[in-house]
C-alpha cells in the first residue's frame, strides 16, 4: 500500500459504471458507488480531479468514458483511479489487461476501491484472479444455466420452460420431490383422448371435437387445434421419454407421470401410419451438445451403429457429425474414437506437475491471507466511523430533546449525519467474499490441470464429459478436426505448463533440504514464476 503521504500528492479520477444487463443486476448504483467512493477519498485526503460515469456493460470493448478516462491518464493528467470495484473498469480481458499493463509500468501509480489498494509493485496475482471474476462471470451465466438444464434432464425431469399440454413444472417443489407434474385441468382428459385413439375408438379428429366440448384447452386457455393435437399424439413424452437438447439425439427417461404406456405410443403411431418411422432411441453419447461445426457453427450431434459381420462378431461405433440445421454443410462424420485422441492431446498440454501445483497453490494462499488481512483493516475504519456518526446522532437527538439545540440546526445535522451514516453502512455490508470464493476456484482449475489427463484415460463416458465441458465452451469439429478454444485460466497453464514443470524439476534437488515455506519463496524469485505467469 502507497503511504498517505504519497496517496495525498495523487491525482485520482472517480469512475463509476453500471450495465441494465444481468451481469450488473445486483450492483450498487452510480449514485451509490460515487458516494461511497467520494467518503473514502475524503478520510484518506485523496484528491479526486474528476468523476466519470457510463452505463455501458463491461463485458464489451469500446466503452467511450472508460476509454477517455484511459488517454487522460496516458496524457498525465491524472495518474490514478478511485473505483468501487475492479468489476467498474472492466469485465473483458482486453481492458484488463490495459489497466494491468499501465498499472505495472507506473503509469497508472494507485488503484483504490471500496475494499483494497492495488499498487504497480503489489504481486498482481490476485488482480488477475479478480479479473478472472469478472471476465468469467457473464460467461458463467450461461454455462452455469445450460449446465443446470443437463442435470435436470440428467435427474430425469424435462427442463424446457414450456412443457407438453397436460404438464406443469412444480411450483412449490422441495429438494428430491417431482419437478414436472400433472395439470390438474388438462391431465385426466389428455389422457383419456390419448388411450381412445390407441384403442381405435375414433378418428383423431373426432377424438379432438370431443375433448374440445369436454373443456380441453391450451395454455391460453384456446380450443386446441389439429396440429397442436398431431404433434401431442406423436410425442413420445407422453409415453416417459424426452429428447435435450431438441435436435441433440439425446433421450432422457423422464420420472414424470406417464400418459400412457410404450405399447399404447405405438398403436397411436400405427393408426397415424407412421408405424416404421425411427424410435427415439436412449443413448447417452458422451458429447453431444458440447460441440459445434466449426464450417456453418450448426450443432454436433452423435449417431449410433452397429454392424454385424457374416462370422457373427458385433461392432459398435459412434460417430459425431453436423447436424446442418443451418444449410448444407460438406463436413464429414468423425468417429468417437479420433476425437477423443484429440481431447487426450489437449489435456496432455494442460498437465502440471505436483510440485508447481504445490507452489501455485501456496502462493494464491499467500496473496489471499494479505488480502484478508487489508479487507479486515478497512472494515475495522469503517465500523470505527459508523460508531461514531452513531454516536453524534444520539447526541444531537438528546440536545434537541433537551431544547440545547434549535430545531433549525438539528434537522440539518441530523440529515448530515444520517447520510454520512447510511454511505458507511452500505460500506459495511458490501463486504466482498468473491475473492475467497475464486481462490477457491483458482485451486480448482489447478486440480483440475494436475489430473484430467489421468481422469479422463482412464474414467468412463460421464467422466469424460464432464472433463470435455470443463475445457471450455467453444469446442468446434471440421476435417474430423477438434478445435478447442480453451477457458482463460487453462488456456494460460497450456501456454506455459512445459517452462513451469521444466523449473520446477530445476529447483527439485533442493525440495527436500528446505521447509516448505522457504523452499517456495525461493521458487517464488525466479522472474519466469512471477505473477504475469498463472492467470487466473
Amino acid at each position: 500500500m502507497l503511504p498517505e503521504k504519497d496517496i495525498t500528492k495523487l491525482k485520482y479520477i472517480l469512475y463509476a459504471r453500471k450495465s441494465s444487463e444481468a451481469e450488473d443486476r445486483q450492483v450498487a448504483s452510480i449514485e451509490s458507488q460515487v458516494e461511497v467512493m467520494r467518503e473514502i477519498a475524503s478520510q484518506l485526503g485523496i484528491k479526486v480531479i474528476d468523476v466519470m460515469t457510463e452505463s455501458h456493460s463491461g463485458f464489451k470493448i469500446g466503452r467511450p468514458v472508460f476509454n477517455k478516462m484511459l488517454e487522460r491518464i496516458a496524457g498525465g493528467e491524472a495518474d490514478a483511479i478511485l473505483t468501487w470495484k475492479l468489476s467498474r473498469l472492466s469485465r473483458n480481458p482486453d481492458d484488463a489487461g490495459r489497466i494491468m499493463g499501465l498499472l505495472q509500468r507506473g503509469e497508472i501509480k494507485h488503484i483504490r476501491t471500496s475494499d483494497r489498494n492495488w499498487c504497480p509493485d503489489d504481486n498482481v496475482m490476485m488482480m488477475y484472479v479478480e479479473f478472472g471474476v469478472t471476465n468469467q462471470f457473464s460467461r458463467d451465466l450461461s454455462a452455469d444455466t445450460k449446465r443446470g438444464l443437463l442435470k435436470k434432464a440428467e435427474r430425469g425431469w424435462c427442463p424446457y420452460t414450456t412443457l407438453p399440454l397436460g404438464y406443469v413444472h412444480s411450483p412449490f417443489k422441495k429438494l428430491g420431490e417431482e419437478e414436472v407434474v400433472p395439470d390438474i385441468n388438462q391431465f385426466a382428459l389428455i389422457t383419456k383422448g390419448l388411450k381412445m385413439v390407441a384403442e381405435k375408438r375414433m378418428a383423431p379428429r373426432e377424438v379432438l371435437e370431443y375433448l374440445n366440448k369436454k373443456g380441453f384447452r391450451t395454455k391460453k386457455g384456446k380450443r386446441v387445434g389439429m396440429s397442436v393435437w398431431y404433434r401431442m399424439l406423436t410425442n413420445p413424452f407422453y409415453y416417459g421419454i424426452f429428447e435435450f437438447p431438441t435436435g441433440s439425439g439425446k433421450w432422457y427417461e423422464g420420472k414424470h407421470q406417464k400418459a400412457i404406456n410404450e405399447l399404447e405410443f405405438d398403436e397411436i403411431q400405427e393408426f397415424l401410419g407412421r408405424k416404421d418411422r425411427p424410435r427415439p432411441q436412449k443413448h447417452n453419447f458422451a458429447y453431444s451438445g458440447l460441440i459445434k461445426c466449426e464450417e456453418c457453427g450448426s450443432s454436433i450431434i452423435a449417431q449410433y451403429r452397429k454392424k454385424v459381420q457374416k462370422n457373427g462378431n458385433v461392432h459398435e461405433y459412434t460417430y459425431y457429425g453436423c447436424r446442418r440445421k443451418k444449410g448444407p454443410c460438406g463436413q464429414p462424420y468423425a468417429e468417437q474414437a479420433k476425437l477423443e485422441e484429440q481431447l487426450m492431446a489437449v489435456l496432455s498440454t494442460i498437465k502440471i506437475s505436483k510440485d508447481f501445483h504445490e507452489w501455485a497453490v501456496d502462493e494464491l494462499k499467500l496473496e489471499q491471507q494479505k488480502e484478508i488481512s487489508e479487507r479486515s483493516h478497512n472494515q475495522a475504519l469503517t465500523r470505527s466511523r459508523y460508531d461514531e456518526v452513531t454516536k453524534r446522532v444520539d447526541t444531537l437527538v438528546e440536545g434537541y430533546i433537551s431544547g440545547s439545540i434549535p430545531e433549525e440546526i438539528y434537522k440539518k445535522k441530523l440529515d448530515e449525519s444520517e447520510k454520512e451514516k447510511k454511505m458507511l453502512k452500505l460500506m459495511l455490508d458490501n463486504v466482498d467474499h468473491r475473492m475467497d470464493e475464486w481462490i477457491q476456484k483458482a485451486e480448482e482449475v489447478l486440480d483440475f490441470a494436475k489430473n484430467a489427463r489421468d481422469r479422463y484415460e482412464n474414467g468412463k463416458e460421464p467422466v469424460r464429459k464432464e472433463i470435455a465441458s470443463y475445457l471450455g465452451a467453444n469446442l468446434f469439429l471440421g476435417s474430423e478436426k477438434l478445435r478447442i478454444v480453451l477457458k482463460k485460466p487453462l488456456e494460460s497453464i497450456s501456454e506455459n505448463a512445459e517452462e513451469l514443470n521444466g523449473i520446477m524439476e530445476v529447483y527439485k534437488p533442493l525440495k527436500e533440504t528446505m521447509k516448505r515455506a522457504e523452499y517456495h519463496a525461493l521458487v517464488a524469485q525466479n522472474p519466469k514464476m512471477g505473477p504475469r505467469t498463472p492467470e487466473f
